[in-house]
């Protein structure tokens, strides 16, 4: 019988982007009977309770990927020819793939394309941009492409998508840069009277200062880890967010976004993104306000910005990948 066993990382210093997209693909899985297991750096509070509400398993990896303790630990779970092994690490290398696939079934999820042979069974790759010819050369597995795969937790489908008149504002699960403070400041500044929602993931470290920013301030409301953070979402006018899975789960609820390239590995949003799109990786630009007075001035930009966006990620990707899982 087919198991799937997930390796990847989160922690407060790495987020919990790579944790949360895997998670997408798990509770699929585990709707449909298979046995999920997770083999992580770390099992904190936040993704014990993530797994338990699933009835996933946890296996936590005292040592980076490559490690001595991570090829222990692959070892001790009895991998087989039936079983699935997905891979979500930046740091996974063409030697580490090719190894693992000696074991089990090999799926890679990749959003950056950095690494000249993918020797696996299956490629993940949910960018909206992502193409055949860009992975044709480098593997022989089955490719899943593009916004089709788009990994969304079942609780941005089942939340409501009606706008409202609040903007909220998430940076993943950590937010090491305290983005979302910053841009609270600047929209305040710009719209004062507006309310402002702030979404402080689980493995946020900067929660607290939140808070008080709250408490000082008019019109700020902040949601500390919430148990669905889509229900957080539902009612939003307009919705500022890092280039990521956010911005996949944000238009599969038919909401509007403004969304910010943070990092180098975000850079492949600003030529095709879902959404408005700016590039904040040198820091925040001077008129940042300006740009979110001008879309929340404009209900009918929005409608139009959701309605595009929602026409391209349906929120099945999850479904499709288990299936293409089942089938391979």
């Amino acid at each position: 019988m087919m198991r799937l066993f997930i390796r990847t990382e989160a922690s407060s210093q790495i987020g919990m982007g790579h944790f949360m997209r895997c998670f997408a693909i798990a509770e699929e899985a585990r709707g449909r009977g298979i046995e999920v297991t997770f083999l992580l750096n770390e099992l904190g509070a936040a993704v014990s309770a993530r797994l338990a509400q699933i009835g996933a398993k946890g296996v936590a990896i005292d040592g980076a990927l490559g490690s001595t303790a991570d090829f222990m630990a692959l070892g001790a779970v009895g991998l087989t020819r039936e079983d699935w092994l997905l891979i979500d690490s930046y740091a996974a290398t063409e030697d580490y793939i090719a190894l693992q696939k000696k074991a089990a079934r090999v799926a890679v999820i990749d959003d950056l394309n950095a690494l000249e042979r993918f020797n696996c069974d299956m490629l993940i790759n949910p960018a909206q941009a992502a193409r055949p010819v860009e992975y044709e050369r480098k593997t022989k597995a089955r490719l899943l492409l593009g916004a089709d795969y788009a990994l969304i937790r079942s609780e941005f489908l089942e939340a409501g998508s009606a706008c409202g008149t609040a903007i909220t504002i998430m940076f993943g699960g950590s937010d090491p840069t305290q983005l979302t403070a910053r841009c609270a400041e600047a929209i305040r500044a710009a719209l004062p009277d507006i309310d402002i929602r702030l979404i402080a993931g689980p493995a946020n470290q900067h929660t607290d200062d939140l808070v008080r920013l709250a408490q000082n301030r008019e019109h700020i409301q902040v949601f500390a880890s919430p148990e669905r953070v889509a229900d957080v979402l539902t009612g939003s006018a307009l919705v500022i967010t890092a280039a990521g899975g956010s911005v996949g789960e944000v238009a599969a609820m038919g909401l509007p976004a403004l969304v910010l390239v943070v990092y180098d590995n975000q850079a492949a949003a600003l030529k095709a993104c879902l959404f408005p799109v700016i590039d904040a990786r040198a820091g925040l630009p001077e008129d940042l306000g300006t740009r979110v007075r001008a879309l929340m001035d404009d209900p009918v930009a929005r409608a139009d910005i959701a309605r595009q966006a929602h026409a391209v990620v349906d929120g099945l990707g999850p479904k499709r990948i288990v299936e293409a899982l089942r089938r391979v």
